[in-house]
């Protein structure tokens, strides 16, 4: 496949880390210590695809670095995230026509592969157990995938196949030049990094159970996922379809404050037995 070659500095530093004044951007592809690499693609991957996270339910990563966020990539302009925002999107389209013409994808999917961390396979697990059909997971914006078929790296005992449409398909190590000056020698050659997007606004991704592959389950992993079995999960929100549980559709499945205060039912109920003692009244004089 054809590569695309990034010109703006502050996406070169988000994708393979920063010099000179985007020096403290360690880079995606670069370990990104602080994740602010991941901070920027994720905040370029939301505004090209309007993702809108609820409240609470902002990427896991960004919590305890919220205040240097602030301090440092407030010291850059706003030039310079439009000039970034607007590659990143030539990037997304260049990467759209090249796995369109490469044969890469059937029926508009390819097949990807995931070896699982723990914070991923903690939440896996138990409804795994308790033989859930359907399994949800948290998920930043952007997850790292591959195309190499590989299993259980990085120490992992658990993987993801699944099929992606390849409109979720931000970035392919195949579509992108890597500059020679930079630290992430191996994403060439080296890991198949493909980036997958979510855009679930609680932040999960929901797989056929199916997708998950294993062989041991470590003993470990086992007794924590036993006590957690029926237990909350990541999220469960999506019960109610015809609308949230205040709205008039679902007011039936509300439990009123004023339930289980006998003094409030009995004056309730006296003012029912008035109201209906008006209306009978009523109706003999009509």
């Amino acid at each position: 496949m054809n590569e695309f070659h990034i010109n703006s500095p502050l996406l070169q530093a988000a994708i393979w880390g920063g010099t000179g004044c985007y020096q403290w951007i360690r880079g995606y592809t670069n370990a990104d210590v602080d994740n602010s690499g991941r901070a920027l693609i994720e905040y370029f991957t939301c505004r090209l695809f309007s993702i809108h996270r609820a409240p609470g339910y902002e990427p896991h990563y960004s919590g305890g670095f919220n205040l240097s966020y602030r301090v440092r990539f407030g010291e850059i302009s706003q030039c310079e995230y439009e000039e970034a925002y607007e590659e990143f999107e030539q990037l997304y389209q260049f990467t759209q026509k090249e796995l369109r013409e490469s044969g890469l994808a059937v029926d508009g999917k390819i097949t990807l592969n995931r070896s699982l961390r723990s914070f991923e396979t903690d939440e896996i697990l138990p409804q795994i157990l308790d033989g859930a059909n359907e399994v949800e997971f948290p998920s930043n914006v952007i997850t790292s995938f591959a195309d190499d078929g590989c299993l259980y790296c990085y120490n992992s005992w658990m993987s993801i196949v699944r099929e992606v449409p390849i409109e979720l398909v931000v970035l392919h190590f195949d579509c992108l030049f890597h500059p020679s000056y930079t630290c992430a020698s191996n994403l060439h050659g080296g890991e198949s990094e493909v980036w997958v997007v979510e855009k679930n606004i609680f932040g999960y991704t929901k797989l056929d159970v199916g997708c998950f592959k294993y062989n041991l389950i470590p003993d470990e992993d086992r007794r924590k996922a036993e006590r957690k079995k029926g237990s909350f999960s990541y999220n469960k929100v999506a019960e109610h379809k015809e609308g949230s549980l205040l709205s008039s559709q679902m007011l039936d499945c509300v439990i009123l404050p004023c339930k289980g205060n006998k003094l409030i039912e009995f004056l309730i109920d006296r003012e029912k037995k008035k109201n209906e003692e008006l209306v009978q009244g009523y109706g003999r004089y009509e």
